[in-house]
């Protein structure tokens, strides 16, 4: 027999070399404050955006999308929350009158589209409803077929070498305890048996012949099944690993019937960083090699790989490593404050390892009022933080939570089981995905049904900050898309070239549940009442007003306005400047009268400004007291105003926020401001970022009857530790508070993660 052969590692954690990772994408993780609400509830929410990787937080993306859908895949809520250095604050409304059942809420960044959907981030939150008996209708279970999948350890079946095995059980109805399967050669003999674990993952250990052809045999629900086990190869190499028995590391074994000696290198790599590399030459039919435990940094996802020396993978194996570093959550100068309302302090650190504060954490923290006690699992939490973060494969692993419930040695059981089925799923399937810094506004321009292919399109823009002109030029199918940062829901008209109103059907936000998203239904754009549009074969200048064409002709009617009887000098939409302007006048313009658009009305009443209303930022342009874009005024006709301000003087400028250049304000007649303009022609929405509202958490200086019925009574997610590790935390009881359950996630913003909670009584 020939000697075996013993390669064990004898390299030092200074000494790493760098993968070249191919996983140029991201991860996110997703803090809630809760994972239960009623209906009506706000749900508090802290993204974390990180590179796929490092696990530092990411640079690339500054867009990322939420959905909040019920088991129907309907989008109940969906937001588009602004990102900043890998991190996200934002919050989801339920409706009042959702049903109760389970939801799920979903975040990605539009550049992890590259791969698959199944690496966004998901979360199922359970929502009672407020009406009684109302419950989200559930449709019918789909009926999957039974499946039974084989996976042979390293990917490789050899004939001659005992290898392991794995068999998983896919889509059967729950097994009867004492299940137990067998497996058979084609002559009907016993080979081994098996028994699945909580996972319907069994394994087993055989030695198969050429030519011979291997079944797994059982009995589920009074049926029989006869399944074929892949057929060996001749020859090969087989590649065994255990880290469950060996508790010292991971013990790696290759085998081999190959006569001939090879080149190889065994390689091991967590987050795309090579935690060995060792070269040897098959000279033996069995060589050994010992990944220490102190070598593997963080819990979580190693890949161990027999490779040629061209990099060829031979044989591939994913192992589960479970090391004994954590942090913990430590409280200081706590005093129990339990009476209703009762104000509550403490000092809250992150502990390393060595029990010492670790300062500079980005860290979001819930707290909340579990009476009566809630029961948990610690261990969950160590879960996320290995799982959710450390994790590189593509599998629903976030709903594994029962696998670190047991011991650690029966854990890291389960956890190899698991790990026999998986292999890295991150095979790039697109690159049309870019990281997006901006929203982009997707869309289809028409008229009359018709797309408005190649054209011109100039977009009016109003969000919650304010307003904004933008131009597109449209695609041969009318599509145009243009980028930029909204806030809320965003109105938006469009007009053509023509100065003729078009309808817009916007993209939907993407579902890695649904196929398609049907976009809203494009409103029937009017014309503005208070508008005139004359259609022109050539563009009409920035500074013209848009006018309405005229189907029959008619005798011109003259209308006097005269003088306006209203005190505009005590107007409410002047008190921006303190009612005192440079120049003031009233304005009172009949239909006969020459001026043909507010910029020719604002330079015949302010000769100096001729030719120059389009000169950037020099001078600003207000309607009713706000600032508008230039371009603005195209929707208003003179005989809209009846009052003009202008401001030179630079004290009164630099108040309203104009330090260079001069302002004017224009206040429209009843009616006829911008915000009837928008609605008379039926504005179509576009939803821009969801800003990140203010928690709201009671303050009470002094005693008093109104009820407090919170079960979130803290939540910041902008809590950092200080240079002595400490970050302070102060709120108010409810009413009947008796416990607290809270919450810690973060990251020390260099690839380690915080993932903690605890009970306070």
């Amino acid at each position: 027999m020939q000697k075996l052969k013993f390669l064990v590692l004898l390299m030092t954690l200074g000494v790493k070399l760098m993968a070249q990772s191919n996983y140029q994408s991201e991860k996110i993780f997703v803090h809630t404050d809760r994972d239960s609400y009623s209906a009506g509830d706000t749900i508090w929410l802290k993204s974390y955006v990180f590179d796929a990787t490092s696990h530092e937080p990411s640079s690339q993306s500054q867009v990322m999308y939420l959905l909040f859908q019920n088991k129907q895949n309907k989008i109940i809520k969906e937001a588009k929350v602004a990102v900043l250095n890998g991190h996200a604050n934002s919050q989801i409304i339920l409706p009042k009158n959702l049903a109760s059942g389970q939801y799920e809420l979903t975040a990605y960044t539009n550049f992890m589209r590259n791969y698959s959907d199944k690496g966004f981030y998901t979360k199922n939150i359970k929502v009672v409803s407020l009406i009684p008996g109302s419950v989200v209708a559930m449709g019918p279970k789909p009926v999957l077929k039974p499946e039974v999948q084989f996976f042979p350890e390293g990917g490789t079946f050899i004939s001659g070498i005992s290898s392991k095995m794995a068999i998983k059980l896919n889509n059967f109805p729950a097994l009867m305890k004492g299940f137990e399967g067998r497996i058979e050669d084609s002559n009907g003999k016993l080979i081994t048996t098996f028994y699945p674990d909580i996972q319907k993952i069994g394994t087993f250990v055989m030695r198969p012949e050429m030519g011979m052809t291997y079944y797994a045999v059982f009995s589920i629900a009074g049926k029989n099944y006869k399944e074929t086990l892949p057929k060996p190869e001749l020859l090969g190499y087989v590649l065994n690993t255990d880290n469950v028995v060996f508790s010292d590391g991971l013990l790696i074994n290759v085998y081999t019937n190959v006569n001939e000696p090879a080149k190889f290198n065994i390689v091991a790599r967590q987050r795309g960083e090579i935690l060995m590399k060792t070269p040897f030459e098959t000279v033996n039919d069995n060589f050994k090699f010992i990944l220490k435990n102190e070598l593997v940094p963080n819990s979580g996802v190693v890949e161990i790989a027999l490779e040629d020396m061209e990099g060829k993978v031979i044989c591939k194996r994913l192992a589960y490593f479970l090391n004994n570093s954590k942090n913990s959550l430590a409280i200081k100068n706590y005093k129990p404050n339990l009476v209703p309302k009762g104000k509550v302090n403490f000092d809250l650190m992150v502990l390393d390892d060595n029990q010492k504060a670790m300062s500079g954490l980005d860290l979001s923290i819930a707290i909340t009022d579990i009476t009566p006690p809630t029961a948990f699992s610690p261990k969950i939490e160590n879960m996320q933080n290995s799982l959710v973060f450390d994790a590189d494969f593509d599998a629903e692993i976030q709903k594994l939570d029962s696998l670190f419930e047991f011991q650690p040695t029966v854990s890291k059981f389960y956890l190899d089981n698991l790990m026999l089925t998986m292999d890295w799923k991150k095979e790039q399937v697109s690159n049309s995905y870019l990281p997006e810094k901006n929203l982009v506004m997707k869309a289809t321009a028409s008229q009359n049904q018709t797309p408005a292919d190649n054209k011109k399109i100039k977009l009016y823009l109003w969000d919650k900050i304010g307003m904004k002109y933008q131009e597109a030029l449209t695609d041969a199918g009318g599509n145009f898309e243009i980028r930029d940062h909204w806030t809320d829901t965003v109105k938006v008209l469009a007009v053509n070239e023509f100065g003729e109103f078009v309808n817009l059907k916007f993209d939907g936000i993407y579902s890695p549940k649904i196929e398609n998203i049907p976009s809203k239904a494009p409103l029937a754009a009017k014309t503005v009442p208070n508008a005139t549009v004359v259609k022109k074969t050539t563009p009409v200048p920035a500074s013209k007003p848009l006018s309405v064409p005229s189907k029959t002709l008619a005798l011109k009617e003259v209308v006097v306005t005269g003088q306006k009887s209203r005190d505009f000098k005590n107007d409410y939409r002047r008190r921006t400047y303190n009612w005192e302007a440079d120049f003031e006048t009233s304005i009172a313009l009949d239909s006969s009268s020459s001026i043909q658009s507010l910029a020719e009305l604002i330079e015949n009443k302010v000769p100096e400004l001729t030719g120059k209303l389009n000169n950037g930022n020099e001078n600003w342009v207000m309607l009713d007291g706000v600032r508008v874009p230039v371009s603005f005024l195209n929707l208003l006709k003179p005989q809209d105003v009846v009052w003009l301000d202008f401001l030179k003087t630079k004290d009164k400028a630099v108040k309203l926020g104009q330090n260079d250049g001069t302002v004017v304000n224009l206040l429209t007649a009843k009616g006829k401001d911008m915000s009837s303009v928008f609605k008379a022609n039926n504005y179509q929405t576009f939803m821009g970022y969801t800003y990140a509202r203010n928690f709201y958490s009671p303050q009470y200086a002094k005693a008093t009857i109104k009820p407090d019925r919170r079960k979130t009574l803290y939540w910041n997610p902008l809590l950092k530790t200080d240079i002595y590790g400490k970050a302070s935390v102060s709120f108010h009881n409810a009413d009947l508070t008796k416990k607290y359950l809270i919450t810690v996630y973060g990251t020390d913003g260099k690839g380690k993660t915080i993932s903690q909670r605890m009970v306070l009584k």
